[in-house]
């Protein structure tokens, strides 16, 4: 993977080539097996390549074709090499030798800005087109990559990270007043409402599955892609859905398998990524290779507060998976020593953001670090697979069949479903609950939390003045933000919330700059845009039959996985199931930090005060169960942004 930059001066200015210079410095923080620009007159382009792929030690960054006028410069791995190489028409003698960011190019000259409709991988990159005076911008499908740009009346500039654009004098360093008040006032991790805003004013980010044309008079921003109904698939069997899931996850596995270093995979001891990490094995077996796992366990000492079906450690799972598949290593990632906001400033560096993340940042961060210590190029995870290959979840399924008035399956399911649970009857009020219209879960939401409104905001500590002039509930309203989570959704209106722009645009924050940091490709074979719009297409009675969930998936591992896992519906695994323990040794210098906040003015401007201060009294200690307290999370979030606001200053 890479980073890029580029400037454009619409108006004909030239670009000097110490700006173009000073964007390329800003990106040094990272390791870089290549570094090139290319420059124009009013055009200049660069790339702070790291190499992963072995086709990607032939690139030429950035690759300018004399004959065509087009220059590239690109932050790709494209998965779907060999079916691009035939509809292009390149032999198969000269395919190896044919690098990522040249196929683009190729894809540009045959079908225009057509092209990402036929790409598949991880991606973002920009072709400068001499005969048509413009430029050319796209994020893939599920906007793996940033890409940050900043437009004024003459100037057009972007990059993969925010601090190479403030070496422009044209671009201020101005907080986004919007971004933040969706940051604190948002109960979830979701960083903001909008997928294009970023916490500074005039720089944007271009969602997933857009692309961008820049030229002098305008600019042009298009949908390629984005998650839709899919016709439903029509098989004559449920044999043949196994077998065409193993085929469509097979090939994204294996396509992400690309690597000149070790390949290695977030693992724990769910059905996921197991399954990621197992198709994995079994296709670097046949080259007598092994997978490294990384798997995160609580810290020594940890004492278990989780009630029944609740599992803090999963090593058990792990374990049984090592015996069945054979040629998968694991280690261990204890993160010692570390917790929610141990390493702030360092995230801060690499984030370029506050986050929210509170609960796996900090132990996300550790596994690529240990990663990186035994030279990983590619580590694979299955962050999307509960919305993808192991969908499966019982009260949007029961929901789709109210709605196609399916009585005759509903009746089935349902006392199919609830036979599966110990106490039957509150299992289907509970889930019949959830299959009420919004108003009367609301209602019901009241009458059992008197203090239904304060609980809702428990994890916003925003300044009230401050959200009432951005706006804040009219924003909820707007985006459709359901701060209860409590929505009415069917399946495919559940998946489309996760696989959509503004979850993508949060994932990617996180993700591109950790691997630039740890010079690895993160690489997620449930997110593949063949892999959705196959799941999106099977019929729902494949995802839950007979009362079991994840039910294509479970059929489909048979073999693959060992049952332990494969048919666990007992227990859940909790890795944050430690963090207020991780805190309790140094919780008297954390609160007296949080003590402190309001000092400034910029704080007193963003936060409640008097919220923040009054939820601290009633922490003198932390309990170990305090990891399940909205009213930590808050003061944590708290003490995050408040260290921002010094880091940024």
């Amino acid at each position: 993977m890479s980073a890029i930059c580029g400037i454009y001066h619409y108006e004909g200015k030239s670009v000097t080539s110490e700006t173009g210079r000073a964007m390329m410095r800003e990106m040094e923080i990272y390791h870089a097996d290549a570094t090139g620009i290319w420059q124009e007159k009013q055009v200049f382009l660069g790339c702070h390549a790291q190499h992963i792929t072995p086709e990607s030690m032939w690139e030429i960054h950035p690759y300018h074709d004399e004959l065509s006028g087009l220059t590239i410069t690109a932050d790709a791995i494209i998965d779907n090499r060999v079916e691009l190489c035939d509809k292009l028409g390149i032999g198969y003698s000269n395919r190896k030798g044919v690098p990522d960011n040249l196929l683009i190019l190729h894809a540009y000259r045959k079908w225009g800005q057509d092209c990402p409709k036929f790409l598949v991988g991880d991606f973002a990159f920009a072709i400068w087109d001499k005969k048509q005076q413009q430029l050319f911008c796209v994020v893939d499908p599920t906007g793996t990559r940033t890409f940050y740009y900043y437009r004024s009346a003459g100037l057009f500039a972007f990059s993969t990270l925010i601090k190479p654009l403030f070496v422009l004098p044209e671009i201020a360093k101005d907080h986004n007043g919007t971004w933040i008040a969706d940051f604190l006032a948002m109960p979830c991790v979701m960083h903001q409402l909008d997928p294009e805003i970023t916490i500074y004013q005039d720089i944007y980010l271009l969602p997933a599955g857009h692309a961008m044309t820049v030229r002098p008079d305008r600019t042009i921003k298009t949908v390629y892609w984005q998650v839709q109904q899919q016709s439903e698939l029509k098989l004559n069997s449920d044999y043949e859905y196994v077998e065409a899931l193993l085929e469509v996850f097979g090939e994204a596995v294996r396509c992400r398998l690309r690597s000149i270093r070790p390949v290695g995979a977030m693992m724990s001891g769910g059905l996921d990524s197991t399954s990621v990490a197992c198709m994995a094995a079994r296709e670097l077996s046949k080259n007598g290779q092994r997978l490294h796992a990384f798997s995160a366990v609580p810290m020594h000492g940890y004492r278990d507060w989780l009630t029944a079906g609740k599992l803090a450690n999963e090593t058990p799972y792990i374990k049984a998976v090592l015996e069945h598949v054979g040629n998968i290593d694991v280690t261990y990632c204890r993160s010692e020593g570390k917790h929610s906001v141990s390493d702030t400033e360092r995230l801060f560096e690499m984030l370029e953001q506050p986050y929210k993340v509170i609960e796996n940042l900090f132990w996300i961060d550790n596994t690529l670090a240990a990663a990186q210590d035994f030279n990983v190029g590619a580590i694979l995870s299955g962050g999307a697979g509960n919305v993808t290959i192991s969908w499966g979840d019982f009260s949007p399924y029961l929901l789709s069949l109210i709605r196609a008035g399916q009585w005759r399956r509903l009746f089935h399911e349902s006392r199919a479903i609830v036979r599966r649970y110990r106490h039957p009857m509150r299992a289907l009020l509970e889930l019949y609950i959830t299959l009420l219209p919004y108003d009367m879960q609301k209602f019901l939401y009241r009458l059992k939390n008197r203090n239904w409104h304060k609980k809702t905001q428990d994890l916003s500590p925003i300044n009230p003045d401050f959200a009432r002039r951005y706006a804040v509930q009219e924003r909820f309203c707007r985006y459709g933000y359901d701060p209860l989570f409590i929505n009415q959704c069917d399946s495919f209106e559940s998946r489309q919330k996760i696989l959509n722009p503004v979850a993508f645009s949060h994932r990617a924050v996180i993700t591109t700059k950790q691997s630039l940091a740890y010079r690895m490709a993160y690489r997620d074979p449930t997110m593949d845009k063949r892999v959705i719009e196959f799941c999106l297409s099977v019929p729902e009675s494949q995802y839950v039959r007979n009362g079991r969930d994840r039910y294509l998936l479970r059929r489909a591992m048979k073999g693959i996985l060992p049952d332990k896992v494969r048919l666990n519906d007992t227990e859940r695994g909790k890795q944050s199931a430690d963090l207020a323990q991780r805190m309790q040794p140094c919780w008297s210098e954390l609160a007296s930090e949080i003590e402190s906040i309001g000092k400034r003015d910029t704080e007193r401007k963003y936060l409640d005060i008097d919220k923040i201060k009054g939820t601290l009294a009633k922490m003198n200690t932390l309990k170990d169960n305090a990891a399940d307290d909205p009213n930590l999370r808050m003061l944590i979030r708290s003490l995050i942004f408040s260290r921002f606001l010094k880091y940024d200053a």
